[in-house]
């Protein structure tokens, strides 16, 4: 009797053992006929990185992990990222990617871009109407794919900049925190310019506002008294119209 009981218990073990076999192999080769996420994920990231438009500065792309439950066929051919119609690659993008094989599939990931580059930090509380020195800033790097307003990377050209409003300490400097410097101070002399038609005619004159480098100012003729508006091209140069 125990004799047989064993030969009963060789004979269980011997069908489980086969069994989970069975059902190892059909895991085996129903995984195999899955689309991998790594290969989703790492083509919406390619798809970003050769498009987004901080492609000179660092970068760093993220691709949102794909729900575990997710399961897509095996894609037989090279999978193909898109965006949507009249979408644009910002900080964070909706990117699709799709099979066009015999069963096409799609699917869409979010994907966000950080792009790091050397903008202009207050060192210190800066006052309003206050020029802008290189004393009062300083250099930090930051992600300026998430500032919105933009940013500033030097003090500008001949001029530099002065600021409109109060900026705090630490705080990322803005173009719509600053305006131009004044180049050319009211009263002072300056020489106008005219090249309307072929010729090209040069007086003296006096400005009668502050003006930044580009900025539109009126001026007067010295000889003939008249008031003229013209455009800052240098430090005594005045562009008439």
């Amino acid at each position: 009797m125990k004799k047989q009981t064993h030969c009963y218990a060789l004979v269980l073990l011997s069908c489980l053992i086969s069994l989970a076999s069975t059902n190892l192999f059909a895991a085996t080769q129903a995984g195999s006929e899955l689309e991998s996420h790594a290969r989703i994920s790492e083509t919406a990231s390619a798809y970003i990185a050769s498009r987004h438009p901080w492609q000179k500065m660092k970068t760093k792309i993220t691709v949102q992990a794909l729900d575990p439950r997710t399961k897509l066929l095996r894609c037989p051919v090279k999978l193909e990222a898109f965006l949507s119609s009249g979408a644009k690659i910002k900080r964070r993008t909706t990117v699709g990617v799709r099979c066009n094989g015999k069963k096409p599939w799609k699917i869409y990931l979010p994907v966000t871009v950080e792009a790091y580059a050397n903008v202009m930090v207050a060192r210190h509380p800066i006052a309003p109407n206050s020029e802008i020195s290189e004393r009062d800033v300083s250099w930090s790097q930051r992600d300026i794919s998430a500032l919105g307003y933009g940013y500033l990377q030097s003090l500008g050209d001949r001029g530099g900049y002065r600021s409109k409003r109060s900026i705090a300490q630490g705080a990322v400097l803005t173009p719509n925190m600053v305006e131009a410097s004044s180049i050319i101070s009211k009263g002072q002399r300056v020489q106008l310019n005219s090249n309307t038609g072929p010729v090209s005619v040069s007086m003296m004159g006096i400005a009668m506002q502050d003006g930044a480098l580009g900025s539109r100012i009126m001026v007067k003729n010295l000889n003939s008294g008249k008031q003229l508006e013209g455009v800052v091209a240098s430090e005594n140069v005045v562009l008439l119209n």
